[in-house]
């Protein structure tokens, strides 16, 4: 399951000097090879990526699984990149921004569903319960 949480990452030492900028997950994928490639339009477009993730040690016959790679933004340029993966039809792997209160808009209306799903199975259970 992915998480719609952004991944945040401050300069590590060695890093691109001179730089203390804070980087934003604004795309996330299975594929080494089409993150780079997504990658490589955000570049085109002038905004600077990097590429977290790693590949998954697990094979079977008839399956390989390719792990999780993020693509990475100076936080600065993550909602031009955002709006720009959408355009480019990569909108089905953005990774949103957390909003202020925590939960995004379809976070909310999937609890809210969950909540009046459990409620009705449960009036249910109760209403067969006295009636047989």
């Amino acid at each position: 399951m992915r998480s719609s949480r952004p991944r945040r990452h401050r300069r590590r030492r060695g890093e691109e000097p001179g730089s203390s900028e804070d980087w934003e997950q604004v795309w996330n994928g299975e594929s080494e090879t089409i993150a780079s490639i997504v990658a490589g339009r955000l570049e085109a477009e002038g905004i600077r990526t990097r590429l977290v993730g790693s590949l998954s040690p697990y094979r079977t016959v008839t399956l390989a699984l390719a792990g999780s790679w993020a693509i990475m933004v100076p936080a600065t340029s993550a909602a031009a990149a955002r709006q720009h993966l959408r355009n480019n039809n990569e909108g089905q792997n953005v990774i949103d921004e957390e909003p202020e209160g925590g939960l995004t808009m379809n976070q909310r209306a999937t609890l809210f569903f969950a909540v009046v799903f459990a409620l009705a199975v449960t009036g249910w259970v109760i209403a067969a319960q006295v009636m047989g």
